[in-house]
């Protein structure tokens, strides 16, 4: 049983992280995109290039700097809904 209880809290938690991890990682992603359209224009790389190499390390580099935060985020978001679901009683 408690093997079972362990996997579903781990997978709550998981999938929260995840979550919020995607959202905040598109809002950076449509700010920067946003902000830098113009020297995209004047660059002569293509758009996989890009996406495949600027991007690609944008997102891995700021995923792990606000990974602690992301993490302290989800932990809150998590408790309190299994709390408020009285699944953590």
């Amino acid at each position: 049983m408690l093997k079972t209880l362990d996997r579903y809290i781990i997978r709550q938690f998981l999938g929260t992280f995840f979550f919020i991890l995607v959202v905040i990682m598109l809002i950076a992603v449509v700010f920067d995109i946003s902000e830098k359209t113009e020297d995209f224009a004047k660059m002569s790389a293509s758009t996989r290039e890009i996406v495949m190499e600027f991007y690609l390390n944008f997102v891995i580099y700021y995923s792990n700097l606000f990974s602690g935060l992301l993490i302290f985020i989800a932990v809150l978001l998590f408790t309190s809904r299994l709390a408020h679901r009285t699944e953590v009683i």
